[in-house]
């Protein structure tokens, strides 16, 4: 299971209503508003997995030159779950420039949250 890291209150749980609030107002985040669907290739059947009320879609950036040939993507990251917010770390998390980084810095900033790690680091971004 990969490591992860959590937008977490010290002393109370993030409500939903408070989270989605948050989550609003981010530039590059939105709510995951669609489950999961693949397709049964034996039967054709398509299995729809849905997502939980909370999860976040953050949008990527790559490629271009000028201006010209950027291509965007929603990928789903952070998922919300029992008064947090939790997502995987990846090779580059501690980038500013990393886009997952930058909307957990400004949901926690917003929600005065802490960053903290599965074995109780906490991050200071």
């Amino acid at each position: 299971m990969a490591y992860a890291l959590h937008i977490e209150k010290e002393d109370s749980e993030i409500s939903l209503d408070e989270w989605l609030s948050v989550i609003r107002t981010i530039d590059g985040a939105r709510i995951k508003s669609e489950g999961v669907k693949a397709v049964n290739p034996s039967t054709g059947e398509e299995i729809i997995i849905s997502s939980n009320p909370g999860d976040v879609e953050v949008l990527f950036i790559s490629g271009g030159f000028l201006g010209f040939g950027k291509k965007f993507s929603w990928e789903p990251c952070i998922w919300f779950s029992n008064g947090r917010a939790s997502f995987n770390v990846s090779e580059d998390i501690e980038a500013s420039t990393n886009p997952v980084h930058q909307v957990a810095v400004a949901a926690a900033k917003a929600l005065s949250a802490q960053i903290v790690g599965d074995e109780g680091e906490v991050y200071e971004w």
